[in-house]
């Protein structure tokens, strides 16, 4: 787990102006060590929807933080899963905080956290993804035995290559049901 002062160090990193930080929590409203952070939280109930599928709770959680603060079409989203640990000088949040200096659309890394690619492919990682706000509302929902990378992935298709920018390195520490971190 992700100690509060680690999680100070990242919030005041991500501190990028006209950007607004929110804390996604899908376990309900209550008073957790969140709400010492210099930032949104947002709680949810999406944790008790009656699906296994964590993707899909995942997606409901970001599109639920979408209309809750209304979320403008152009606006761009960066979705991170909390679980993991963000590197200080990041591929990803470099190409982030000059969005909007350029015509990107998206910010991604194909493939999985096991093999990932540099070129555009039907699955991608979501533990760091960025994309303008009129596309993250397309996704679909998964199935139950869908993975939800491939939705992401899949609503890629929409926008025109120059516009995306595909991430050698994300710079994040992945746990992917382990407790055991490596660099994606």
């Amino acid at each position: 787990m992700i100690g509060i002062n680690v999680l100070k160090q990242r919030i005041k990193y991500l501190n990028i102006e006209n950007y607004k930080i929110i804390i996604v929590e899908n376990n309900g409203a209550r008073n957790t060590f969140l709400n010492e952070l210099d930032c949104e939280v947002y709680y949810t109930e999406n944790n008790f929807l009656g699906t296994d599928n964590k993707g899909y709770k995942e997606l409901q959680d970001v599109l639920d933080c979408i209309d809750k603060y209304s979320i403008n079409d152009t606006d761009f989203v960066v979705k991170m899963t909390g679980r993991y640990i963000l590197n200080d000088e990041s591929e990803f949040m470099n190409a982030v905080k000059n969005i909007h200096n350029t015509n990107y659309e998206c910010i991604i890394k194909y493939g999985s956290f096991f093999n990932h690619v540099a070129y555009k492919m039907d699955d991608c990682i979501t533990g760091l993804i960025g994309m303008s706000c009129c596309y993250v509302k397309q996704i679909e929902k998964p199935n139950h035995d869908e993975c939800v990378e491939w939705k992401w992935a899949k609503v890629t298709k929409l926008i025109a290559d120059e516009k995306i920018y595909l991430v050698d390195n994300l710079g994040i520490n992945v746990c992917p049901g382990s407790n055991d971190y490596f660099m994606v």
